[in-house]
């Protein structure tokens, strides 16, 4: 996952030097520097978010699948029951932070 997040964002560090260090005097130049050193690390991010997803979902394809991974079903029932829905979810989401917000309101629902 590594091989595109570090090239990106070594080029918009580089973007970001020119930019400020070298002060090209060119105006689409410059603007085109500063979109480059926006964007850049906003694809690499996004892709990681991605294929993180991906690989969630590859691994917990339905909601059976993740339910097996629940250790603690009868506090996380209870959380659900006492303080709501939402802060289940949270509950869960701490021991696994990997795992989709729906995801994990679904399986709250579900228990």
């Amino acid at each position: 996952m590594y091989w595109i997040r570090v090239p990106l964002w070594c080029a918009s560090l580089a973007c970001f030097y020119v930019l400020f260090a070298v002060r090209p005097h060119s105006l689409p130049l410059l603007i085109l520097l500063w979109a480059l050193f926006v964007l850049l690390p906003s694809f690499a991010e996004g892709y990681a978010q991605r294929r993180r997803q991906k690989d969630w979902y590859g691994q917990f394809g339905s909601t059976d699948a993740l339910r097996s991974i629940v250790t603690d079903e009868a506090e996380l029932r209870r959380i659900r029951d006492e303080k709501g829905l939402l802060v289940a979810a949270r509950r869960f989401r701490r021991q696994f932070p990997r795992c989709p917000l729906p995801e994990a309101l679904k399986l709250v629902q579900s228990l």
